[in-house]
C-alpha cells in the first residue's frame, strides 16, 4: 500500500489507522519509560545535593514531572472501540479472493494463476477477508515490476482453509524476514511498510495465522491459515 490512503475505502483507511495507532501508542509508552527513569535518576542526585534542601521548588517540579508522565501513560492505556473491529459473519475465501481481483491491477507483463477450492465458509468479516487477500496480491506485485509468475490458491486441509499467495521476485533476503510484519518496515520508495502487518493483525482478528517461506530458485509465498470449528 502506497503512502497516499485517501482513495480507500472506509474499512481499509480504518485498518490502516488502527495500525498506525498503535505503533504511535507503543513507542510513546517507551519514550515516556525512559523519561520517568532519567527524571528519578536526576531526582534521587538532587536530594543529595542543598538544593534539594534550599529550594523547595526543585521537588515540587520533579513531583509535576511524575504527574504528567502519569496523566499522559492513562490516556494512552485508555481505549475506546477499535477503529472498525470487523463485522462477524460466515464468509467464503475463493469469494473474497474474487473480489480482492476485481480492486487491484494485474501488469499485461504478468502470467498469474488463480485456483480456488475451498467450499466451506469462515467464521470472519467479509471485507476483512477481501482486504487481507488484496495486500497479500499488491505485495506480490510490487514484488515483480519486471513481470514474473503469481499464483493464488485456496484449499481445504486439516480442518483448515489455507490461502496462499505466491510470487517469482527476488524474495526476502535473511536477515530481514524476522521484521517483515512490523509496521513500517518497507525497502520500496514511496511506500509506508504496512501491508504485511495489516495482513498479520486481520489473520489474527480471524483466528487465523500467517507463515512467510522462501521459495525454490526465487521468490516468495505467504500461506494463511483459517481454522474451521470452534478454536
Amino acid at each position: 500500500m502506497d503512502e497516499n490512503t485517501q482513495g480507500l475505502p472506509v474499512h481499509e483507511r480504518a485498518v490502516v489507522a488502527e495500525v498506525v495507532t498503535a505503533v504511535l501508542r507503543h513507542n510513546l509508552r517507551n519514550r515516556f519509560s525512559s523519561i520517568r527513569n532519567a527524571s528519578y535518576y536526576l531526582m534521587r542526585q538532587a536530594q543529595k545535593t542543598e538544593l534539594w534542601k534550599g529550594d523547595p521548588r526543585v521537588q515540587a517540579f520533579f513531583q509535576l514531572i511524575d504527574r504528567e508522565l502519569a496523566s499522559a501513560e492513562e490516556l494512552l492505556s485508555h481505549r475506546g472501540p477499535p477503529a472498525l473491529a470487523g463485522l462477524q459473519g460466515r464468509s467464503l475465501l475463493r469469494e473474497a479472493v474474487d473480489r480482492a481481483f476485481a480492486r487491484v491491477r494485474v501488469p499485461g507483463t504478468l502470467r498469474w494463476e488463480r485456483s480456488c477450492e475451498d467450499q466451506t465458509p469462515l467464521e470472519a468479516d467479509a471485507e476483512d477477508l477481501t482486504l487481507l487477500t488484496r495486500c497479500l496480491l499488491e505485495n506480490a506485485l510490487e514484488a515483480m515490476p519486471e513481470g514474473g509468475q503469481l499464483t493464488v490458491r485456496t484449499l481445504e486441509q486439516d480442518a483448515q482453509v489455507i490461502l496462499e499467495v505466491s510470487d517469482t521476485g527476488p524474495g526476502i533476503p535473511p536477515e530481514q524476514q524476522a521484521q517483515v510484519f512490523e509496521p513500517f518496515m518497507t525497502t520500496k520508495p514511496g511506500h509506508v511498510g504496512v501491508g504485511l502487518c495489516i495482513v498479520q493483525r486481520l489473520a489474527l482478528r480471524s483466528r487465523a495465522w500467517v507463515e512467510l517461506r522462501p521459495r525454490e530458485p526465487r521468490g516468495t509465498q505467504v500461506r494463511v491459515y483459517f481454522p474451521l470449528g470452534e478454536p
